[in-house]
């Protein structure tokens, strides 16, 4: 009785020392700060008016066209990507490793057994049988481990791994925002194309209508050889150039085909282009918003996060670890001639381990953790500084566009007028055929340039969009 009491004291003792220990424990990590300063608003974003104005919702930006086959595309590939069904995956492997770490917060418990068979040949028999054939025993019984996390580096593993997962998810929805910016860039760029060829084949038509008007004259004697030739020239030039645009189209709809996981020779044919519509750029946006909207810099947060809560758990080694292990079961043992032994037992163990000498590698790898802790602050650094980088060109490029737009019409307005009043003056024997030419292209090119702006300006918007942190919706990745 006294010796288990002494035991009872001693095991007190421990632990009111483990107590002690656990609460004088002297790691208190923070996170380093950040070098950036974030400004109050975006120098590039047009001024609005005297009264505040609300942000413009970016969830689903795309649906600001007004084409309901802009927005059947873009759903397609968010709903049929095999991009989304990887990143989604991914958050269900973040969430295992979790659930793993948090595993580690309690009792193991599993079941053991064994049996044994066989016989022996004892050298110095006495009282015991000298051969023995037939030799049998069975054991079994449960086991059960715990290690207490009393200094909190399994704890911090398990946030660590939860910032994991929240960093996936961020991946996941930073992913839904490419596969939207993707679709509608290649859809609208279609577009695009397809109103560049119907151009090509209007300039074709002008230019194989004027070309029989200047062979007419020139068999009359009114035109010269040369303004034919130079007619054929041009008709040979935007022939040769009209294949190209096909085959970019095609291009187009084959990147659709693929991000909406089907194959690209599938794809059906899309509709004729509605007319030209731009959405205003969005209004409304600070740049603390949109840095909260953005999962990439919410993504980078988490690993900071989750470096941090790495780094406590690497200190945690330079101190004691304790366990408890319990075993419980049943066991016989029999051998021919010898009457049989059986019984029931248990057996509860406290264990402790602290390092003494580990070559610095407890050490190292704390320096090691901290090293990554710093890199993770750079990274969030970088990618706030890129972030508003990113909005104030993607916002210089939309307003620059928008100014070039306005003198590209007038400049075309101004060559169809000229082409017009070229046209009369040729009729009126005031001009060559070859003026009345170069004035007609002239016109087509000048149409042509405000075609090439307006899908620059189209792809400018897309890009700031995605810049500002749109085409995502928060809700969870595995729900969907």
């Amino acid at each position: 009785m006294r010796n288990r009491l002494t035991q009872v004291a001693c095991m007190a003792r421990l632990g009111v020392a483990v107590g002690l220990v656990a609460g004088c424990s002297p790691f208190h990590t923070h996170v380093p700060p950040s070098h950036v300063k974030v400004p109050g608003r975006f120098v590039q974003q047009q001024a609005g008016p005297a009264t505040a104005v609300p942000a413009t919702d970016l969830t689903r930006w795309w649906e600001a066209w007004h084409d309901p086959a802009l927005t059947r595309a873009v759903d397609t590939a968010l709903a049929a990507s095999p991009d989304i069904r990887m990143a989604r995956d991914r958050v269900r492997e973040a969430r295992a490793l979790h659930a793993v770490a948090k595993s580690a917060l309690y009792p193991t418990v599993g079941a053991t057994g064994n049996m044994l068979g066989g016989g022996m040949d004892w050298r110095n028999p006495y009282s015991l049988p000298a051969n023995d054939p037939g030799t049998d025993g069975h054991l079994a019984g449960i086991t059960a481990s715990w290690e207490p996390d009393l200094f909190g580096g399994r704890h911090a593993d398990v946030k660590a791994a939860k910032a994991g997962v929240r960093a996936e998810e961020e991946y996941f929805h930073g992913v839904q925002m490419v596969i939207a910016a993707d679709a509608a860039s290649n859809y609208l760029q279609a577009q695009g194309l397809q109103r560049q060829i119907a151009l090509t084949d209007r300039s074709i038509a002008l230019l194989v209508q004027l070309r029989g008007y200047g062979q007419a004259r020139f068999t009359s004697g009114q035109a010269t050889a040369a303004d034919v030739t130079e007619i054929d020239q041009k008709l040979s030039d935007l022939r040769a150039r009209r294949p190209m645009q096909v085959a970019g189209l095609d291009l187009v709809r084959r990147r659709l085909a693929v991000l909406s996981g089907q194959v690209p020779e599938g794809l059906p044919d899309l509709p004729p282009p509605p007319a030209y519509y731009l959405p205003p750029a969005p209004v409304g946006q600070m740049p603390d918003t949109v840095l909260e909207r953005r999962p990439d810099i919410r993504a980078r947060r988490d690993q900071v996060d989750a470096a941090l809560n790495r780094l406590k758990s690497a200190k945690t080694d330079l101190l004691p670890r304790f366990g408890l292990e319990f075993f419980g079961g049943d066991g016989r043992l029999r051998f021919d001639g010898i009457p049989g032994m059986s019984g029931t037992g248990g057996l509860i163990a406290l264990t402790t381990y602290l390092p003494i000498f580990t070559a610095n590698r407890v050490q190292a790898r704390i320096h090691a953790a901290s090293a990554r802790l710093d890199a993770a602050v750079a990274g969030y650094d970088q990618s706030l500084l890129r972030a508003l980088a990113e909005v104030e060109d993607g916002y210089e490029n939309r307003l620059s566009l928008d100014s070039r737009d306005k003198d590209l019409t007038r400049a075309q307005v101004q060559a169809e007028r000229v082409a017009r009043d070229m046209a009369g003056l040729y009729a009126g024997g005031q001009r060559t055929l070859g003026d009345v030419l170069r004035a007609r292209m002239a016109a087509l090119d000048a149409q042509g340039s405000v075609l090439a702006n307006q899908d620059t300006r189209t792809t400018a918007t897309i890009q700031l969009a995605r810049a500002l942190g749109g085409g995502w919706e928060l809700v969870t990745p595995l729900s969907r």
